[in-house]
């Protein structure tokens, strides 16, 4: 999904990035998002955990369903931004942290009753997302739920056509402009079953490369 690889760009502009992401991606990110959210927060108060919240679009979504949340990411500046867009919209149900996902044992074991992340495992390389659903799989109470959206590799044929004739040129171009780039998840299921989850549902959009999966904590 080039709007996902053109991510980078935007993220350099977090002032830019909510709409540019609308735009780039014809409107499918913000419906992904609004999935997490309703997955993620099925009771008011359920505590939960947001891995690379950026600009807090999904932040304030899973507060607006009633999470008490802990949301951390890498950058300050889309930290500031997401603090700026709760402002005086229970923020005091939301603790922000300037972190990284390679810094998550600091939370407690079973401390959290569902871990949502929003486009950021395909900026993951195999191994740092294998520690990072280890780390979700010792957060989570028995029972406890992750939910993610990210870009994947679409399975029909036509699909795939398409996918690498939009998505080569654009990583050429952020790649010449950032330096990064992002990785489609070629088998995001298999990798959470894998680290113990047991998959519950998963929806994709319709050109097949942006996926919402739920999963639960087996026990």
């Amino acid at each position: 999904m080039s709007s996902i690889v053109l991510m980078r760009i935007l993220e350099s502009a977090p002032d830019r990035y909510d709409a540019g992401m609308r735009v780039l991606s014809l409107g499918a990110v913000p419906r992904a998002h609004r999935a997490v959210a309703a997955a993620a927060v099925w009771r008011p108060g359920v505590r939960v955990l947001e891995i690379g919240c950026g600009t807090g679009a999904l932040t304030e979504l899973l507060v607006d369903a009633g999470a008490e949340l802990v949301a951390f990411d890498q950058n300050p500046e889309m930290i500031d931004r997401a603090r700026k867009r709760l402002d005086g919209s229970a923020n005091d149900r939301v603790t922000f942290q300037d972190s990284t996902a390679a810094e998550m044992d600091r939370y407690t074991q079973q401390s959290f009753d569902a871990v949502a992340a929003g486009l950021c495992f395909s900026e993951m390389s195999a191994s740092e997302r294998a520690y990072v659903l280890r780390q979700v799989y010792r957060v989570l109470k028995d029972g406890g739920r992750l939910v993610i959206c990210d870009e994947v590799e679409p399975t029909s044929h036509w699909q795939k056509i398409v996918h690498l004739a939009v998505r080569i040129p654009a990583g050429l171009l952020t790649w010449v402009i950032t330096g990064t780039t992002t990785r489609a998840l070629v088998d995001p299921c298999g990798e959470l079953r894998r680290a113990g989850f047991r998959i519950c549902s998963e929806e994709r959009s319709w050109l097949g490369t942006l996926a919402v999966i739920a999963a639960e904590r087996a026990t």
